[in-house]
């Protein structure tokens, strides 16, 4: 029996070194997600396939060697901006990327207005605020110290769900698993359930944790906020394999897999799915997409030994069927 859950877990002995951080507004330290990144060399070419960054402002490269890079992000309605990486012996995380919105007035469409909520937020909970996510995304997060500066200002702005779902992102690092979800539910309480990051975060803590039932209901809603976030339809397809609801999982993860073609996390959960659907071609293919975006990454050992054996697992389904005469 193949079990991908163990691939996503393994120790990562003789990976290669990734480079991974956040992408934020500039302005208001709030995540960007969907942003394209591109990795490149000091020589001008392509280190790394693109990636875009997820619902929390997160990427990664994955697959390198020590060096200089440059990393190139843009995303509509901000102006592109490079950020200049020095890989030594150990990855580098926490790579902070600032896009600066564009000046210009046509660029602003009418699902980028500043929400009436952001408009109320007070200046000071604003700063506490915007304090926490710099402390939270520096090279050397202090987490405590985050969670506190996020406290701080859901103090003096009661309905700042922002910062709740902050709070359980840092609870979260800090190991408090109890705390991370009890701070989530509330900013999705708050938000009425409106928030995609706190919807997505929960999604996959609830996953992480193999309670699938509760993370479908809140990806369903995740999805259903923003149709265009690859990360909502891999939650939903990670609840609905651990539900095994495979045909209904391969849906939601080929949408992933569409929005989102360089996240290698996506194959790894359409393998598990096409495990379960014994479709031991796909799995091998699965596993081809994956080792290609990440080949040297922390699961990729494992990778190889469980397609090995959906290899073989398709040779025995190949010999049992009736050959004509």
């Amino acid at each position: 029996m193949l079990v991908i859950g163990a691939v996503a877990q393994s120790s990562g002995i003789g990976a290669g070194l990734s480079i991974s951080g956040y992408v934020r507004d500039e302005d208001n330290h709030q995540p960007l997600k969907g942003a394209t990144l591109e990795l490149m060399g000091t020589s001008g070419s392509t280190a790394s396939p693109s990636v875009m960054s997820g619902i929390t402002g997160e990427f990664r490269f994955s697959g390198l060697v020590s060096g200089d890079y440059r990393i190139l992000a843009h995303e509509k309605g901000f102006d592109p901006v490079t950020v200049n990486v020095t890989l030594g012996a150990t990855s580098l995380s926490s790579v902070s990327v600032g896009l600066r919105p564009t000046e210009t007035s046509d660029a602003i469409g009418p699902g980028d207005a500043i929400s009436a909520h952001q408009l109320s937020v007070p200046e000071r909970a604003r700063d506490d605020f915007d304090k926490g996510m710099k402390v939270l995304i520096a090279p050397q997060p202090d987490y405590r110290r985050a969670l506190s500066l996020f406290e701080r200002a859901a103090k003096v702005f009661p309905d700042y769900y922002e910062a709740y779902t902050e709070m359980g992102v840092a609870h979260q690092h800090l190991g408090e698993g109890a705390e991370a979800e009890k701070a989530l539910r509330k900013s999705v309480e708050m938000s009425a359930s409106r928030y995609p990051d706190a919807l997505f975060l929960l999604s996959e803590m609830l996953n992480d944790e193999g309670r699938f039932a509760d993370g479908e209901g809140f990806a369903r809603q995740c999805v259903q906020q923003d149709d265009s976030l690859w990360s909502c339809d891999l939650e939903l397809a990670r609840a609905l394999a651990g539900l095994k609801r495979p045909t209904e999982a391969e849906a939601a993860a080929a949408k992933a897999s569409e929005l989102n073609p360089a996240n290698a996390k996506t194959f790894l959960v359409l393998g598990n799915i096409h495990i379960q659907e014994r479709k031991y071609q796909a799995v091998v293919q699965d596993f081809d997409a994956y080792l290609k975006l990440d080949p040297t990454g922390p699961a990729s050992d494992s990778v190889r030994a469980s397609q090995a054996q959906a290899r073989r697992a398709l040779e025995k389904q190949l010999s049992a069927v009736p050959q004509p005469h």
